[in-house]
Order: structure tokens, then sequence, then C-alpha cells
């Protein structure tokens, strides 16, 4: 047994190492005990090698003592599996992003993993997926508007198990963390219809579309939702604006110009314009309200304005804008626990999805119908 190799020495025992610096040699020499005691007793294994409680609580009460702090790359040579998690996202400037990072972050800062954030461009995909493989990493979070057919492959090849957030496409690897944006749409339109509005417009992304039933887009989602009231939506109500992300425009953020035009569609529509406009995402409500100031419309008392994620802006913008709140932090600590849970446990690579609730934040942008 483990605990026929201690010597006897007392806990009085001289402190051979300063706070913080002890490791597991000096903790058993401390105590007059093996390394392979002290191994055990810190790595879980006390049961197993049948040493004494009290030799265990002697060996916890002096670690503490000397501040001791495992080695995590010792430990993860030993075991295959590192306690640091990847995160590759495309841009983390993006405030929605970030915040989906902080989620993370503050999750794995919980569950004693380390978490290392490597921004993805189209020209360095290949070398973060290098990158990836060669620090062993214990898992990897993924946010990127790229093919992930080679990354998965390779994950799969050295078993890191994948968490993608904020992919609403179907992957044939790991697990997908998304909001639920079917309930902020519910909610959003419930709230425009208990207002009285029945003309309501929508700006959506210019961003490619696939039908309802493989990906549940916004546009699609607020489309469904109207035909379910029974409320008709005549062609044109719907304008598309394109947000830009990446690449060199990504500071601005946003194509002005284009949220502007699809506004001014929907206030100039031949059946009259709507009494409300949701969009798909906050920045381009915040223009739909510029793009309503410049004509000397009210918002909300001419016309009200719904957004989508809500960003630091909404609550800052005139007026506060209404918008579904997309859980982003949520998702991180969702994406950490389910890696978390694939380190400590069996790696399963099979395609699901965890879908986490959004909701409304009323603010002052949407009121009552102008009659």
């Amino acid at each position: 047994m483990a605990e026929e190799h201690e010597k006897g020495q007392e806990i009085g025992a001289a402190n051979p190492a300063r706070p913080g610096h002890a490791t597991m040699n000096t903790i058993a020499t401390h105590l007059g005990v093996s390394r392979a005691t002290v191994s055990h007793v810190l790595n879980g294994r006390s049961a197993e090698q049948r040493i004494r409680p009290e030799t265990q609580s002697r060996v916890l009460d002096v670690a503490r003592e000397l501040g001791y702090r495992p080695n995590a790359l010792a430990r993860s040579v030993r075991s295959g599996k590192s306690r640091m998690i990847g995160y590759l996202v495309s841009d983390p400037r993006y405030e929605p992003y970030w915040n989906t990072i902080i989620g993370a972050l503050d999750e794995a800062e919980q569950e004693g993993f380390t978490l290392k954030v490597l921004s993805v461009t189209p020209g360095t995909f290949a070398e973060r997926i290098r990158q990836c493989m060669e620090l062993r990493l214990g898992g990897l979070i993924v946010r990127i508007n790229q093919d992930k057919s080679t990354l998965f492959a390779e994950a799969n090849r050295v078993g890191i198990p994948v968490v993608t957030v904020d992919e609403s496409v179907p992957q044939s690897f790991g697990v997908r963390v998304n909001a639920a944006d079917a309930l902020g749409c519910r909610e959003a339109v419930s709230h425009l219809v208990e207002l009285g509005h029945r003309r309501i417009g929508f700006i959506s992304s210019g961003f490619g579309r696939q039908p309802l039933e493989i990906v549940p887009t916004r546009e699609g989602l607020f489309l469904q939702e109207m035909a379910t009231r029974g409320l008709d939506v005549p062609d044109g109500c719907v304008t598309r604006e394109t947000m830009l992300v990446y690449g060199r425009r990504a500071k601005a953020g946003h194509d002005t110009a284009t949220g502007l035009a699809a506004t001014d569609a929907l206030l100039e529509h031949p059946a009259g314009r709507p009494t409300a406009i949701f969009c798909w995402r906050d920045e381009a409500a915040l223009v739909a309200i510029q793009a309503c100031h410049r004509r000397g419309l009210r918002v909300p008392g001419d016309i009200s304005v719904v957004g989508f994620s809500d960003i630091s802006a909404a609550w800052l913008c005139d007026p506060p804008l209404t918008t579904c709140q997309s859980p982003w932090e949520e998702m991180g600590r969702t994406a950490v626990r389910q890696l978390v849970n694939a380190v400590e446990g069996e790696f399963d690579p099979s395609p699901r999805e965890i879908l986490i609730p959004s909701g409304l934040v009323v603010r002052q942008s949407s009121g009552p119908a102008p009659t």
C-alpha cells in the first residue's frame, strides 16, 4: 500500500517552500510521506490506493498551507487531455461575438480551464487548425463563417470535441449551441400586435437564405409568426440590407447606406408605410430609426421600431431600442460546459443542437399603433 511509504514526520516540520511554489515533492518531504501518496491524494485516487482518511486530510491541509498548484501541462501530457479550450472566432471585435467569449471565459475560469482565443481570417484558417491540433486542446469552440469540414476532420482524427456557437446550418460533427430565435421573434411580433400594429415591415439581412425547415432565419420566423396570426405581409414589406462585419469594413460594422435604402423602401411602400418595423439585427434597427428621424417621423409616435440582439447601443440610442435579447454570454458558458463534460467523460462526436432561450426587452422605441 502507498501508506507503507510514510516516514512518520510531523506537520510541524520547517516549511520547505514559499507559498504558491510547492510541489508534490515538497509536500511529501514536509509530511514525511512518499511522493506517490501525495500524488494519489491530490489526484483523487486515495480510495483505490487505500490511503487512510487522516493521511488524506494531512496532505490536503499542507497542500493548502503551501499554496500547491497542480501542473496542468504535466497532467495533460500524462492524460493526453489538456485543460485548455481553444476558441476560433472570425471577428472577436464584434460585440455579440465578444460577449460570447466573455461568457466562455467566465465559465472556463470556474471550471479550472484556460481559454485561448484565436482570431481567424480566410488566409489564416489552415494555420489556426494546425495550431489547435499542436496545442493538444481539451476542446474547441468555433464561431466562423467558413467551411469547417477540414477542421471537423482533423478534430475527429485526434479526438478533440468541438462546439460551434451561433451556427444556424446543421453540422456533421459535434454540438451546436444557438439562441432560440423563434422565441424572440414570437415575443416581438406578439408585442407589436398587442400594441395594435397590423402593418409590420421587416428589414432582413443580405445574406444567402435557405428554406425555413433547413435554416430558421429570422426573416422566415417573422413571416411564420405573421401567418400564424392571420396577418398579411404584402410584397415589398420585407426589405434587405447588408451587414458588413468582416474585412476592411469591420470597424464600421455596418453598411449604413443599404440600411437607409431598406428603410426608405418600407416608408415609401405603395400600400402605405407600415406602422412598425422589425429588424433582423440591432444595427439595422438603429439605422431605421435614423431614417425615420430624417423624414420627420416620431419613434414610436408615428412608427415603432424593434431590433434583435440587444447590443450596448440599443439602450443608449434615442429612443432606447425595444429588442430581442440574444443570450450571448450564456451561449459561451454552455459551450464550455459541453466541452468540460467531454474532457472529463466520453467523447461523442455525433451532431446535436442546444438552444438557449431568447426574450424581448421592451424599451421606448415601440408604442401603440398610430390611429
